[in-house]
């Protein structure tokens, strides 16, 4: 809560209830003794500078998003970011191969599918359920995997050393 009192004559160098047009707290400036109220201010000022951040946030996005990215995902009207949408469940579907088979397959099987969803042709339920399919799937094969808990390092290190090797002679 705070007390608000007006400058009239503009002598007394109050300095407003907000600063700067980009600041997130309530301005507070030194009053006079004797000096008349004109009323009370009640403020949440936590959920203020919240609002604040968010709201600077979002123009910030707005102002940096790749427009391209932002326009595919307002023609389809699907409210949900498509691209994004796309690489989770790609993502999900490259982690359940993984888990099943050991193997990773970098070429996608279903790439139309993939590009389907990248589109926006996909109900956002949809893809929820999906990746919660795929979620259970992982943690399904991730009781019976017979993976090692940790890659082998070194045997890491070695086949850098030769990828390098025949690449840079």
């Amino acid at each position: 809560m705070f007390a608000l009192f007006y400058d009239q004559d503009k002598t007394l160098g109050y300095k407003g209830i907000i600063q700067k047009e980009n600041s997130n707290e309530v301005s507070l400036s030194s009053i006079p003794k004797n000096e008349k109220l004109i009323g009370y201010l009640s403020c949440n000022q936590d959920g203020y500078s919240k609002y604040c951040k968010e709201y600077k946030e979002y123009w910030n996005w707005i102002e940096k998003r790749n427009e391209n990215r932002y326009d595919t995902n307002q023609k389809h009207g699907k409210n949900y970011d498509s691209k994004n949408m796309m690489h989770t469940i790609r993502l999900l579907q490259t982690a359940e191969q993984i888990l099943s088979t050991g193997k990773l397959n970098i070429r996608v099987s279903n790439r139309e599918e993939l590009l389907d969803i990248k589109a926006g042709n996909k109900e956002y339920d949809d893809l929820l359920d999906m990746a919660d399919n795929l979620i259970v799937l992982i943690e399904n094969h991730y009781e019976t995997s017979t993976l090692p808990e940790k890659p082998n390092e070194e045997k890491a290190i070695q086949n850098l050393i030769k990828i390098r090797e025949e690449l840079y002679q």
